[in-house]
Parts: C-alpha cells; structure tokens; sequence
C-alpha cells in the first residue's frame, strides 16, 4: 500500500463515520419523537382511568338510596 492510498482510506473512514453518526442522530430523534408521543397517550389514558376510579369510589360509598341511581346514571 502506497501513502497516497492510506491517505484515500483514510478520508473515506472518516466520510463513512460522519454519515454514520449522522444516521445515528437521525435515528435518536425520531425514537425521541415516538417516545414522547407515546407518553402523552399514557397520561391521557391514566387521567382517564383515574376518573373513573373516583366515580367508582365516590359510588362504593355513597348511601344505597342513590347507589342505584348513580348505576343507572353510567
């Protein structure tokens, strides 16, 4: 191997590895973009079920009178 293709070898190892983390950037963000989409789904649906479990309690410890009322109400 001549100097003149190590210096070729060279500069394309190192093209190769910018593009590389580049690739990898891209990569991060779209999974960070995914993930945070996928986090705000997860707080909608637990405020939601937390709703629910208070109306459940607010039920189990309401009087029978309007025990009936209140299931028949959901």
């Amino acid at each position: 191997m001549n100097q003149y293709t190590m210096i070729v070898a060279i500069v394309f190892l190192v093209m190769a590895t910018g593009a590389f983390k580049s690739w990898m950037n891209m990569k991060q963000s779209k999974f960070s973009a995914k993930a945070a989409e996928a986090d705000d789904e997860s707080g909608a649906k637990i405020a939601d079920l937390e709703e629910r479990v208070k109306v459940l309690e607010r039920i189990a410890t309401d009087k029978s009178s309007r025990l009936k009322e209140e299931i028949d109400a959901l």
